[in-house]
C-alpha cells in the first residue's frame, strides 16, 4: 500500500472513529494540526477536557499483524488516551497513556519498532 494510501486509510479511520463518538453524544473537536498527537479533543460532562490519539490497522495487513502498530514515542499525559482499532479484528482497545505504558510491550520487526497491542 502506497503512503498516500495508507494515510488516506489512516484519516478515514479517525473519521469513522469520531462519527461512533458523536453517534453517542459526545462532544468532540478536532484540532486543525497533529503537533501533539492530538486526533479528537472530547468535552466531558463535567466540562473537563480529554486528548485522543487514534490508530487504525487496515484488512489488507498480513496475516498476523492486524494487531501490530508502529511504534509510539509517547510521554505519560494526563487526560490522554489512545483508541486503537484493527479492521480485520473488528476489534477497539481504548487505553489512558498510563495503560498503554505498562502494558504494551515493544518488539524489533525488520528495521522499525512495533508495539502490540493485543498480547
Amino acid at each position: 500500500m502506497r503512503f498516500r494510501d495508507l494515510a488516506a486509510f489512516g484519516k478515514r479511520m479517525e473519521h469513522y472513529i469520531i462519527g461512533l463518538m458523536l453517534k453517542e453524544s459526545l462532544d468532540c473537536y478536532m484540532p486543525l494540526v497533529d503537533d501533539d498527537g492530538i486526533d479528537v479533543v472530547i468535552r466531558k460532562q463535567n466540562g473537563e477536557y480529554i486528548e485522543v490519539q487514534i490508530k487504525a490497522r487496515s484488512n489488507t495487513v498480513k496475516e498476523g499483524d492486524a494487531a501490530l502498530f508502529a511504534a509510539l514515542s509517547h510521554e505519560n499525559r494526563n487526560n490522554y488516551f489512545f483508541i486503537f482499532y484493527s479492521e480485520r479484528l473488528d476489534v477497539m482497545f481504548i487505553m489512558t497513556s498510563d495503560e498503554f505504558l505498562s502494558e504494551c510491550a515493544t518488539r524489533a520487526c525488520l528495521k522499525n519498532p512495533r508495539v502490540w497491542i493485543f498480547e
